[in-house]
């Protein structure tokens, strides 16, 4: 059975005990987190507030943390990385664990520790993700991040690629959400088969962009002039970046599987 949250507040209590959870947080924390451990983070830790997060890189041994995040997609003062997929490189990011705190994402995934195990989505690596749920026996929840409290376009749209996927393989769908999603994603998915066989011009390499700029979240992106995220985030099943990022415990951590 195959379930959306579109957002993490809207979960009914006690709904993710015994299922697997799907943190979905298009633009931009769960493809962040995909791009680092590809870039060799030995590991996440998503944090939820501000100061824990000073406190759990203090923490670690001298050298060893990167400090990422944002508020309102801003950077946050002190930090050595805001939220931009592009700046997991493999010179910044080698060794090193990503303590990570987002307005949105981080808030997500830690909405989620009922669920077990506890996989990131994103785009980039949906193949992956996909196959390692293909033969999951325990309920799947795709839990949305949302923007600042209120349901997001672009995490609804992966949301439901994961659930027509799903449905393709005659899982059931489990709520009306999941039916919702699936549906958007079959409309998009359909315009963009169209788009990259006839219209797309020579600016236009990848119409899935243009689709993640529609919400609010992908607005602000733009706003902020981090376009270039958009385009990250958008890539879907990068060849070389397909792992699944799954949540460990004591201490909670996200790590690559190959």
């Amino acid at each position: 059975m195959v379930s959306v949250h579109l957002l993490p507040s809207l979960i009914p209590p006690g709904t993710l005990h015994g299922g697997v959870a799907v943190v979905i947080d298009v633009l931009r924390a769960s493809t962040m987190m995909i791009h680092a451990l590809v870039a060799g983070c030995t590991a996440v830790m998503p944090c939820g507030e501000v100061d824990e997060a000073r406190r759990l890189a203090a923490s670690l041994p001298e050298g060893s943390a990167l400090l990422a995040g944002e508020r309102h997609g801003v950077l946050i003062e002190g930090f050595d990385l805001g939220n931009s997929p592009g700046e997991c490189t493999p010179a910044v990011c080698q060794g090193k664990t990503m303590v990570i705190t987002t307005t949105n994402g981080t808030r997500a995934l830690l909405a989620c520790l009922d669920a077990d195990p506890v996989v990131v989505g994103s785009f980039v690596n949906f193949a992956a993700t996909s196959q390692r749920l293909l033969h999951e026996a325990r309920p799947i929840h795709l839990v949305c991040a949302g923007t600042e409290g209120r349901v997001s376009y672009e995490d609804t749209l992966l949301a439901g690629a994961f659930a027509r996927h799903f449905k393709d393989l005659d899982h059931r769908m489990a709520n009306d959400e999941a039916e919702i999603a699936a549906g958007l994603w079959a409309r998009v998915d359909d315009m963009i088969w169209f788009k990259s066989g006839k219209l797309v011009q020579a600016e236009e390499t990848n119409p899935l962009v243009r689709y993640l700029t529609r919400g609010q979240g992908g607005r602000r992106v733009v706003e902020l002039g981090l376009s270039a995220d958009i385009a990250d985030a958008g890539r879907l099943n990068r060849s070389d970046y397909q792992i699944v990022a799954e949540l460990r415990r004591d201490p909670l951590r996200i790590v690559a599987c190959p």
